[in-house]
């Protein structure tokens, strides 16, 4: 019997080549299931930002009470997307999207009067949603709410 030679050579790896090759090996799987999971934690922000509760689009977004009169309360997850709610006066709430049409990211709870974004520091007004400063180069969007009682619903 006669040994066969293989026709082409291996390919010679550097070691950064294999080494990035298993790195890619041991965390793609990784990224696949976080890509995949539909479950996400809330990120804490002093107590103004909150998971919306299962709010359903005849429930309650929030109780009167936890909406303070000289900020707001962000709520990252309802049935309309992340919202920000403002309470011009007593017995007014208004609510606008709280993602920035910038690229997205969820505007934090007024201050002053204006809602900034924290990624790239775009400022609306709190009480019209209207653009004050970019890069952004709209304003927020109202959603229609209502007060019922102690509560704020969708209108």
């Amino acid at each position: 019997m006669t040994a066969v030679e293989p026709t082409t050579k291996p390919e010679a790896r550097s070691r950064r080549e294999v080494l990035c090759g298993l790195m890619v090996a041991l965390v793609a799987p990784g990224a696949l299931v976080a890509a995949c999971s539909d479950t996400t934690a809330p990120t804490p922000s002093g107590g103004t930002t909150t998971t919306g509760g299962g709010a359903t689009p005849s429930g309650p977004l929030a109780a009167l009470a936890d909406i303070p009169g000289d900020s707001g309360l962000v709520l990252e997850s309802t049935p309309k997307g992340p919202l920000v709610l403002v309470r011009p006066t007593a017995d007014t709430v208004k609510a606008f999207t709280a993602a920035c049409p910038h690229q997205g990211t969820v505007v934090s709870a007024p201050a002053g009067g204006t809602i900034t974004c924290p990624n790239h520091g775009s400022t609306f007004d709190a009480a019209t949603g209207a653009l004050k400063r970019g890069p952004a180069t709209t304003g927020l969007k109202e959603v229609p709410v209502k007060v019922e009682g102690d509560k704020v619903v969708f209108a």
